[in-house]
């Protein structure tokens, strides 16, 4: 881990982004589809940019994703590579270096105050694009670096971005707003994408199906968290869209609490306002499951 941030710093620092020259097109690459969202909000209608995603809508969390050699031509194709970091995009390093060894690699997570990760991601928890808070800091950091890279472009990214983070921001409010009402804050996750909107919200994880993402619990640890699900009174067992929902059912039955389905925002509709609905859904899905008093 700390050997691949070392070459991503490396590619940030010594590869600065040049300026898009009038008449082309600067190309930006996106990691996955949280990370294109948010640069295509703020991208909007301006000329001359063009934004593209390496992984495919559906894929979801890119953990122990390998390049192939269609990423590679799209590497090669890019000026500047748009990537969450914090250790989401493994696949990054040497050969994103080998493939374009002119390109701008940005890890736009780097200003979020980090969570440890607890297991299966090294020093912290790479998911922070689920907190709309986190999400503000990236969009920003998106507006930032497309304005280096485009400066005629500046003053409409910085509208764009201005408009969209308004709408997290209110994104944001309507979560505390009901984070504030509600009755049981003790939850069950599949693995610890949520831990960030956990903290937001003021929520305590009681456990995890899985502790490391991709590794199934044994049946002593499935046990053990059962019965920790009873003794904490924890409101409900939440799957994700991500991960199939039989082990999260088998560990809820067993426990005789709900199953609630969280989405993560890691696949789905490339529409503008789909981290949006997506998550005014997640909100919903807590309300009910939590109660408010």
């Amino acid at each position: 881990m700390r050997i691949l941030t070392i070459l991503l710093a490396a590619v940030v620092v010594f590869s600065p982004t040049p300026p898009a020259a009038e008449g082309n097109e600067f190309r930006v690459l996106t990691s996955f589809l949280p990370i294109y969202l948010f640069t295509q909000n703020v991208v909007g209608a301006a000329k001359g940019i063009t934004v593209e995603m390496m992984l495919p809508a559906s894929l979801g969390c890119p953990h122990d994703y390998s390049l192939s050699p269609g990423d590679m031509k799209k590497i090669a194709a890019a000026d500047l590579f748009l990537a969450n970091g914090l250790g989401m995009e493994d696949f990054l390093g040497a050969p994103v270096g080998r493939a374009n060894p002119g390109i701008r690699v940005v890890e736009t997570a780097s200003s979020v105050p980090p969570l440890q990760a607890g297991g299966g991601h090294g020093d912290v928890n790479p998911h922070t694009w689920v907190s709309p808070r986190n999400a503000i800091l990236q969009v920003r950091a998106i507006e930032k670096t497309l304005s280096e890279a485009s400066p005629a472009n500046g003053p409409i990214f910085h509208r764009n971005a201005d408009a969209y983070v308004g709408r997290l921001t209110s994104l944001a409010r309507e979560f505390d707003e009901a984070a504030r009402r509600f009755r049981n804050r003790n939850i069950v996750i599949f693995h610890n994408i949520f831990d960030y909107l956990a903290r937001d919200l003021r929520l305590t994880v009681v456990g995890r199906i899985e502790e490391t993402p991709g590794q199934n619990p044994s049946a002593g640890e499935m046990q053990d968290l059962i019965r920790t699900i009873r003794e904490r009174g924890a409101a409900a067992v939440f799957a994700e869209l991500q991960y199939p929902e039989k082990l999260a059912r088998t560990v809820a039955e067993e426990a005789g609490v709900p199953v609630r389905m969280l989405d993560p925002v890691s696949t789905g509709s490339t529409a503008p306002t789909s981290y949006e609905d997506a998550m005014r859904r997640n909100l919903r899905t807590l309300t009910e499951a939590l109660g408010t008093r």
